[in-house]
């Protein structure tokens, strides 16, 4: 065989294993192409099958979760908080409560400090009440079965059905809760129950010690200020005490919200700080410490204005003329103290002075008008005063 003949051959040979690879594929077209009519029967029909396979599970989920919130809301409404509604409750809060002090930042860690022992100390007195509550309903419990057969068989069995939903941690009407509280749950509770146990313990051991020192100063400055039928208005202690006591009694003066904030009270007692240097540089220069008198001032009035530190009669004189009005300071043991005299006429912002006051020391309130049955106990107060000034 020559060569064209060896070519012929070869290419009727690879014509040939072509049309073989190639063969089933008009067999397989009509397959994948059929008639109208038959192509729009097996879609409605297979449509409806492929359809429920997934949206039965998301509806499951959407029945389940929408069933445990009405069931959650329902025991809220019909009952009391179980110990585990309770615990979950208090996770939240605490979960909330984090991420509102790294909000605070580390400059206001006073504040966040109180209001960390604020939650901590009421999630403890829950817990005791749900203690309480459910000691309260076992002794029902055992005094119904105590009781026996009687005339109020009715009643007994109630007060039982209803200690033992308590003591099991059922709310009424909400169903039971199968959930046993995790290892971080239990040593929430523990340590609760500790905090609750160690401020009891405090509280005995003061009282055994008699008032302190704060009671004692409080006690005497409500005496100082009955006769003017004036009590004492509480202020945060965060550092700010001193421009809030003030904002309290611009509030008090407008009938409605201060128009200086105690921010803005600190700004404004800087700027006046500033703008008269002579008259308060002899109080703040420090001639052993480092910077000149003018670097002493400014390092004051950006303390001032841009921390929580404590103020006092510099502040104080400050804000009495950039405010125009007579600040009166209350302490015990003293007279008043007065600044911005030549403003009395526009109005007197009074406040009041404690020396032992939450541990830290100093402290400043504000003052309130007497009400009620306290107004009339300063008047007999101050009346027993005068008749006793007249006696001696």
């Amino acid at each position: 065989m020559g060569r064209k003949g060896m070519k012929s051959f070869l290419k009727g040979v690879h014509k040939q294993h072509g049309s073989d690879d190639e063969a089933p594929a008009p067999s397989e077209a009509p397959a994948e192409q059929p008639s109208t009519t038959s192509q729009s029967k097996p879609a409605a029909s297979q449509q409806p099958a492929a359809a429920p396979a997934q949206p039965p599970k998301a509806a499951a989920k959407a029945d389940d979760g929408s069933d445990e919130e009405s069931g959650d809301e329902e025991g809220g409404a019909k009952g009391p908080e179980t110990r585990g509604k309770l615990l979950q409750r208090h996770k939240r809060e605490l979960t909330a409560h984090k991420k509102a002090v790294q909000k605070l930042g580390s400059k206001k860690k006073d504040e966040a400090a109180k209001l960390t022992a604020e939650l901590e100390a009421r999630h403890a007195r829950e817990l005791k009440e749900l203690d309480e509550r459910e000691a309260a309903a076992a002794a029902a419990a055992q005094e119904a079965t105590a009781a026996g057969p009687s005339g109020s068989d009715v009643a007994a069995a109630a007060a039982a059905g209803a200690a033992a939903e308590q003591l099991s941690g059922i709310a009424l009407g909400a169903g039971a809760d199968h959930k046993k509280p995790s290892k971080a749950q239990k040593r929430r509770e523990k340590h609760a129950q500790q905090e609750a146990e160690r401020e009891q313990r405090i509280a005995e051991e003061q009282a055994a010690l008699g008032p302190s020192d704060k009671a004692l100063e409080e006690d005497r400055l409500r005496e100082l200020l009955a006769p003017l039928r004036l009590g004492i208005r509480e202020i945060r202690a965060d550092g700010h005490c001193l421009y809030r006591a003030v904002e309290d009694q611009l509030s008090q003066q407008a009938g409605a919200s201060s128009p200086h904030d105690h921010l803005a009270l600190r700004r404004l007692a800087a700027a006046h700080i500033r703008s008269h240097a002579d008259d308060f540089l002899p109080f703040i220069f420090d001639e052993d410490s480092e910077g000149g008198p003018q670097e002493q001032l400014e390092a004051y009035c950006a303390e001032l204005e841009g921390t929580a530190a404590w103020g006092g009669q510099l502040e104080l004189g400050a804000l009495a003329q950039v405010l125009k009005r007579q600040i009166k300071v209350y302490a015990c043991g003293m007279p008043p103290v007065t600044l911005g005299d030549e403003h009395a006429a526009a109005g007197v912002l009074q406040l009041c002075y404690l020396r032992h006051a939450f541990g830290l020391g100093e402290h400043y309130n504000s003052v309130q008008p007497l009400q009620g049955a306290g107004a009339a106990e300063a008047e007999a107060e101050a009346g027993v005063d005068a008749a006793e000034a007249g006696a001696a």
